[in-house]
């Protein structure tokens, strides 16, 4: 069994697992700015795009890429707990 700290093996390690993960917060932060531009966000919206991009990378995306799914969880669960905690201060 490959060790966590082998190269190849740890967190964001691989180009697949670094895109995934960036592309989920890009699209989070953006989703959860319009959100709270255009109303009060409460981080629903964050947790509906989780879902949304989860599915559509699991079913769409190349196998490299659809194998990484859980790079978006974790990539997205900190981004909404932000939008849901930053709600409402804009004003």
């Amino acid at each position: 069994m490959p060790s966590f700290f082998d190269p190849g093996h740890g967190l964001l390690s691989s180009f697949d697992e670094v895109a995934v993960a960036a592309a989920a917060v890009v699209l989070f932060a953006l989703v959860g700015a319009a959100t709270e531009y255009f109303g009060d966000a409460k981080g629903g919206a964050v947790v509906g795009t989780l879902v949304g991009f989860v599915v559509l990378l699991v079913l769409w995306a190349p196998r490299v890429f659809a194998g990484e799914w859980h790079y978006a969880v974790v990539a997205g669960v900190p981004v909404a707990v932000f939008v849901y905690l930053y709600r409402g201060r804009r004003e």
